[in-house]
């Protein structure tokens, strides 16, 4: 079923909103430039979305020569997106603006996601975090994105839950439950994916338009940027490096046992200490530094082996690499995946450029939120 969208853009709208956000504030002459629409095509959109609520002129710049140049910039206050993350042991529903700014936000904890919890929480905070928005501004909610792990079902086990009650989700249709239960559009992806467009909208310090986006949290996932687009593939899936073959001496795994932080946790109960700890903080993990760092060494090999076959594959621009980590190990993993990259043969491929995320742990949850943006506006 095709979601409608609340407020259908012309591509032409569409690609100057994207530059706008991408650049943050840019003056009409740089609009038709960068667009290669004539000045008075960019005039005309630009005043329209102006007279929309979305953009919003600035104050004039002095140059050196002519007349000032009068920057436009997003109206974050033109509109709104709501995001649920469905997590395995936790439900998050967000509220971000336009330009990305999260403006309220809701977390509840459950042994094991069931769709009646989901239906349960999905109502509440809802009326909870409509109370952070003007009432004339509520018909500017775009819709309820939502990000979940791809085939939940599969995950019982590492869940916790008995089977029978994660069996539930394959029966059911979350587009179609949710539009009934909240009268908006709704938009799933699976939540690699949903962080990717956060990164893509919100992040990408380096401005790549093509790029494999890489989010190491419990288990790895990832999403593909195709010119400055987020693309999901066939079922929704594209970018699940999790899945990949990867050989750890002669046994063959999925990559997602090499790479993710369910293995820092099981490495750490091994140990005889808590595991579940390193998901309690992203901000600071207070275990054996010795144990960080193995961690760090195997993982970056795997999102190395990641990288290697994305630049064989898609021949993208570079490869961003987040979590839910503390920043300092963030970036000590990126450190390490180039030092694998360099010891990799990469002849007859170009050496992709590897960058930290600028969203961070809430990649997800942002990113379901802005799932109606992306299909409304970019």
């Amino acid at each position: 079923m095709a979601t409608h969208l609340a407020d259908n853009r012309s591509d032409n709208e569409r690609v100057i909103i994207s530059l706008i956000n991408k650049h943050k504030e840019l003056p009409k002459a740089q609009i038709a430039e960068l667009t290669g629409l004539s000045a008075q095509s960019a005039t005309v959109i630009i005043k329209k979305l102006e007279s929309d609520g979305l953009v919003l002129r600035n104050a004039p710049i002095k140059g050196k020569v002519g007349q000032p140049k009068v920057p436009f910039s997003l109206n974050a206050d033109g509109a709104f997106g709501l995001g649920l993350k469905v997590g395995r042991r936790s439900f998050d529903m967000t509220l971000i603006d336009l330009r990305g700014n999260v403006r309220a936000t809701v977390k509840e904890k459950v042994a094991y996601p069931t769709v009646d919890s989901l239906m349960s929480f999905t109502e509440r905070a809802i009326n909870m975090l409509t109370k952070n928005i003007a009432a004339d501004h509520l018909p500017r909610i775009r819709g309820l994105g939502v990000a979940m792990p791809f085939e939940i079902w599969t995950w019982a086990e590492e869940a916790g839950a008995p089977k029978e009650m994660l069996e539930q989700w394959k029966q059911f249709n979350p587009e179609l439950a949710l539009e009934s239960l909240v009268s908006l559009p709704v938009f799933v992806r699976n939540d690699a994916a949903a962080a990717c467009s956060a990164e893509m909208s919100f992040g990408n310090a380096a401005h790549f338009s093509h790029f494999l986006y890489l989010f190491v949290g419990t288990f790895l996932g990832g999403g593909v940027v195709i010119n400055d687009a987020l693309f999901t593939g066939k079922s929704g899936n594209a970018g699940a490096v999790g899945s990949l073959p990867f050989f750890n001496g002669n046994e063959e795994h999925q990559l997602l046992t090499q790479s993710s932080l369910y293995v820092l946790e099981n490495t750490l109960n091994s140990k005889g200490v808590e595991g579940r700890q390193i998901y309690s903080s992203t901000e600071y993990w207070n275990i054996d530094e010795s144990l960080i760092e193995n961690w760090i060494y195997s993982a970056a090999q795997g999102l190395a082996y990641a990288s290697q076959c994305a630049m064989s594959l898609l021949d993208i621009d570079g490869v961003i690499i987040d979590g839910a980590l503390p920043k300092c190990v963030k970036t000590r993993l990126v450190k390490q995946t180039k030092n694998e990259i360099a010891k990799r043969d990469m002849r007859g491929i170009t050496s992709p450029r590897i960058i930290e995320g600028q969203v961070g742990a809430k990649a997800q949850s942002i990113g379901s939120a802005n799932l109606p943006l992306v299909a409304n506006y970019y």
